[in-house]
């Protein structure tokens, strides 16, 4: 077996990310190697690890410079980052793979169906326990209350309105390329991880409460335990055909209501190195069924229950209440 070669894309200032994704590929194989890239050479990244090459941007990506690109580096394995490049990597997966490369990534039509707010509420099996945040085209269609304004694609907190009426609903969508709407929620919120293998089923589930969040992203987390929550994620999710690897859910659970669905995206995220840390072993596993080893990987793993991930000015620090030990990284 040649020891991987991992091209971690999108860096951009991911360090706590990507140093959870190094050790895991060095669990697997001591002498496994992971290469930072980025279109921008000059990321906050780079300086910060061993190993960095620059990348085109995504749009100017074509499948023959791709293929060139990682044969030049020699790369095996591929774990894309950023929602914008995900269709491209899963475009290009079946002319990665002739050449013996892996990439962590869904099908090019489940990520659209995630991608997509809009038809991802209207296409949702009605008979499925969780269900997602009625979501629609017009705000009139919602009854009397408070609303959300956000772009029907792409990141769901960046140039969102929320609490707004009718009419600062309207002028905040008049502003948006493409705007959805939806009733304003309030109460906890919360995150599940999971690995999915080629089969489409789960491997663990982790759920974690989203204590503290900053632009869409939990800078104070806590793992816990919730098994009937845990089962029924896990079903939704093995309902979408196409979903592979590393996938992360976003749910609310409203005042007096069951838990509803804010939308699934099917790579890793900013608070992922807790999830890597507290038994969600993705890219162990991701490297271990690449080779071979599908059949070793736990169905059920054992999480580290009460973990905490703690971001501040840039600095990633993760608690394991059964020790006192902790592991610092930086993001």
């Amino acid at each position: 077996m040649n020891d991987p070669v991992l091209l971690f894309t999108s860096l951009s200032s991911k360090v706590a990310l990507f140093q959870s994704v190094q050790k895991q590929a060095k669990f697997f194989s001591p002498k496994a190697r992971v290469i930072g890239a980025d279109s921008n050479p000059s990321c906050k990244g780079r300086v910060k690890i061993d190993h960095f090459c620059q990348t085109p941007k995504t749009k100017g990506w074509n499948t023959e410079d791709l293929l060139t690109f990682c044969k030049k580096y020699k790369i095996s394995h591929i774990i894309p980052s950023r929602d914008g490049e995900l269709v491209l990597w899963a475009r290009n997966k079946e002319a990665l793979k002739k050449i013996g490369i892996d990439v962590m990534v869904s099908s090019e039509q489940a990520l659209k169906r995630c991608q997509d707010k809009y038809e991802f509420s209207k296409s949702w099996p009605q008979e499925c326990l969780l269900q997602p945040i009625p979501t629609f085209t017009e705000p009139e269609e919602i009854s009397d209350q408070e609303l959300v304004v956000k772009e029907r694609r792409g990141s769901g907190s960046k140039k969102i309105g929320l609490e707004l009426s009718l009419a600062q609903a309207k002028e905040w969508g008049a502003s948006l390329h493409e705007p959805i709407f939806q009733p304003y929620l309030e109460g906890p919120e919360l995150s599940a991880e999971t690995w999915i293998n080629r089969e489409g089923k789960c491997h663990g589930m982790l759920l974690r409460w989203r204590k503290v969040v900053v632009h869409g992203e939990s800078h104070e987390t806590e793992v816990f335990k919730d098994r009937i929550l845990e089962e029924k994620i896990k079903s939704s999710l093995e309902l979408i055909d196409g979903l592979y690897g590393h996938c992360l859910v976003q749910l609310i659970i409203p005042a007096n209501s069951k838990p509803m669905l804010v939308e699934i995206n099917p790579r890793l995220g900013g608070a992922t190195p807790l999830a890597l840390y507290a038994g969600i072993k993705s890219i162990s596993w991701f490297l271990m069924e690449s080779y071979g080893m599908g059949d070793e990987i736990p169905m059920s793993p054992t999480i580290k229950y009460g973990s905490k991930l703690f971001k501040k000015n840039g600095k990633v620090r993760i608690e394991n209440p059964f020790t006192s030990r902790q592991n610092n990284g930086e993001d």
